[in-house]
């Protein structure tokens, strides 16, 4: 397909997306705060001040996995899964632009 024969939303769309492709780290998941007691006797966790620690959580074959998010990458991690919803959006935009051109029998 030519960049010349997309109409300008659809033109718009797709270089959103190749940007995000290529130039951003993309991650599936979703981000789980969790928070917890260490269980040493003398800790502040006793006293009601849980740990908290990120963790970063996605479906795989069915199966739940997750992976924890030490605090200097959660920036990084945090971007990633945002930059990869992001594309989710743009394609099912273009998706809906191409359902609605078969829809109305367009080139």
């Amino acid at each position: 397909m030519r960049r010349v024969s997309m109409k300008p939303p659809e033109r718009n769309l797709r270089s959103r997306a190749a940007q995000v492709v290529h130039f951003r780290h993309l991650l599936r998941g979703t981000l789980a705060v969790r928070s917890r007691q260490c269980g040493k006797a003398g800790c502040h966790c006793t006293q009601g001040q849980l740990h908290v620690s990120l963790y970063l959580v996605q479906r795989r074959g069915g199966k739940l996995r997750q992976l924890y998010v030490p605090s200097h990458w959660e920036e990084r991690v945090r971007q990633a899964v945002a930059d990869y919803q992001e594309l989710q959006k743009l394609v099912e935009q273009l998706s809906e632009m191409e359902w609605k051109d078969i829809e109305e029998r367009k080139e």
